[in-house]
């Protein structure tokens, strides 16, 4: 018995729950009140996402050794999972109440503190003390970098990562974690720290490649990146079509800027992404939506380059195109909205777009005078009918249950 509760601790703590319910299982049908197993079986079915049979086994550990401060502890996760932060807060209290000395019963009230969002500071007071009690545990920086975060001291969360990195260099977590703040702060100019975090995405993947959120997050992030390098083209290019009534030469020299902006951009980019990452970045370019990107994007190029010989009188019709299909090109890599879509289908956010230029296109078509009177009400009609249906796809996924 006691060689299957050793078992089941490493197990669970190489993130093997199933192995390890599965080892614990014979221990509780021969001792249903044994205390030990109680405490990990409900760690193993909080990991295989079943907190009411978790909720009841902590429960029964702690009926059966009140005092005993791993039991608390289990019911305090039990209660974070469940909502009960009030809860989880005074059971992983009296866990360290019990336990003062013990870094890992500070860790959990850190953490069901963070959980609760009003008690930040505390939540940092509990976080210090587990990193004093236990300063080469990199688990407990993480928990401090999370606090950090939370109070949005950004940088000091960062440095608490990389400190958890140099403690355990193949964390994946703290990997992921600082790979976040990376993304999530950087602007569309700042792409040697978008590059960065993509990469830090990626040896959190090689780190552990169960990780889904980091998988997620580096599409999202080489997604954004397609995005803006789609968003510069457009620009440059409808600011050249609005020149080339007035203005062709600098239209045409907009258009010159359009081609070569977007290049020069990706290619600072690429040059400081990991080589590995940018055949992934290829790959992504062939998958669902992505697909149509890249044909999209040489309709975008091509009329560009031809403008820059073309007779004035092409100028309009040329930009007009490029603007189009770069826009088209930037709906097409929008990042998705929720991890384990297959990107097959628009974003809502890229809809909301398509649904707000048509309807503008179709209160235009028919107030316009550029176009003749036997044009206004097809272009109307085909632009409000291309509204309605991404309203109506909108419609769809927000009754869809989830």
């Amino acid at each position: 018995m006691t060689e299957n509760l050793d078992l089941a601790r490493i197990r669970l703590g190489r993130g093997e729950p199933a192995a390890a319910a599965a080892l614990l299982a014979p221990i509780l049908a021969a001792e249903p009140d044994h205390v030990p197993a109680l405490v990990l079986m409900t760690h193993a079915q909080l990991a295989l996402k079943k907190p009411d049979l978790a909720d009841e086994l902590a429960r029964r550990a702690v009926e059966h050794a009140p005092d005993w401060p791993e039991a608390l502890g289990a019911l305090s996760r039990v209660h974070t999972e469940r909502g009960r932060h009030d809860e989880a807060i005074a059971t992983a209290r009296a866990a360290a109440e019990l336990q003062p000395e013990n870094p890992y019963r500070h860790n959990r009230l850190a953490w069901a503190l963070l959980e609760d969002g009003r008690h930040s500071v505390e939540a940092e007071h509990a976080a210090r003390e587990a990193i004093r009690l236990d300063p080469r545990e990199a688990d407990f920086r993480i928990t401090y970098a999370m606090v950090m975060k939370q109070l949005n001291l950004l940088d000091r969360a960062g440095q608490a990562l990389r400190d958890a990195l140099a403690l355990s260099p193949d964390h994946a977590v703290a990997r992921h974690e600082l790979a976040v703040l990376d993304v999530a702060r950087h602007s569309p100019f700042a792409l040697g720290r978008l590059a960065r975090g993509v990469s830090g995405l990626a040896g959190a993947l090689r780190a552990d490649p169960r990780q889904e959120a980091s998988r997620f997050l580096l599409d999202v992030a080489l997604r954004q990146f397609l995005v803006y390098t789609a968003i510069i083209l457009v620009l440059l290019a409808y600011l050249g079509w609005r020149f080339t009534e007035t203005s062709p030469g600098a239209a045409r020299l907009l258009a010159a800027a359009a081609a070569l902006a977007p290049t020069a951009y990706a290619g600072y980019f690429l040059t400081r992404l990991d080589p590995t990452l940018r055949a992934y970045l290829r790959d992504l370019l062939t998958q669902g939506r992505q697909r149509i990107a890249v044909p999209a994007a040489g309709v975008a190029v091509f009329p560009l380059l031809i403008s820059l010989v073309a007779p004035a009188a092409w100028l309009p019709v040329l930009l007009g195109t490029a603007t189009l299909a770069g826009f088209a090109v930037r709906l097409l890599t929008a990042p998705l909205d929720e991890p384990g879509e297959s990107g097959r289908g628009l974003a809502t956010h890229s809809l909301v777009l398509i649904a707000g230029a048509c309807a503008a296109v179709s209160v235009g078509a028919l107030s316009t005078d550029t176009l003749s009177p036997s044009w206004r009400l097809p272009a109307a009609a085909a632009a409000f009918a291309i509204t309605a249906g991404c309203l109506a796809v909108i419609a769809r996924r927000r009754l869809r249950p989830s």
